[in-house]
């Protein structure tokens, strides 16, 4: 079991590592800061049925890891699947044809 005061201590002790981790990967310490606060929430919602890890810190990286990946694979995906709008070249001016 875990309680708020234990995960908040977790919390002071790990969460600057786990971004500093995250920023090297990435490279984006916005992505970075999202997915460690995801995996914080993640540990709220676990660890009191399931205990704290041996190695909370690697926990929450991990899952942060996991969370930042999930999110850029979305965030490609609906980039790919978003129709691209038409360029102003590829279509007639009106002024033109109207003779304006």
């Amino acid at each position: 079991m875990t309680d708020p005061g234990q995960l908040g201590a977790i919390f002071r002790q790990e969460s600057g590592r786990c971004v500093a981790t995250l920023v090297r990967v990435f490279g984006d310490i916005d992505i970075a800061e999202e997915a460690v606060q995801d995996a914080f929430i993640v540990a709220a919602e676990k660890w009191p049925a399931t205990g704290v890890p041996p190695n909370p810190g690697a926990w929450i990286t991990t899952t942060a890891k996991n969370r930042a990946i999930d999110r850029l694979r979305r965030e490609s995906l609906a980039r790919t699947a978003m129709p691209r709008p038409r360029s102003s070249t590829s279509a007639p001016n009106q002024s033109k044809r109207s003779g304006l």
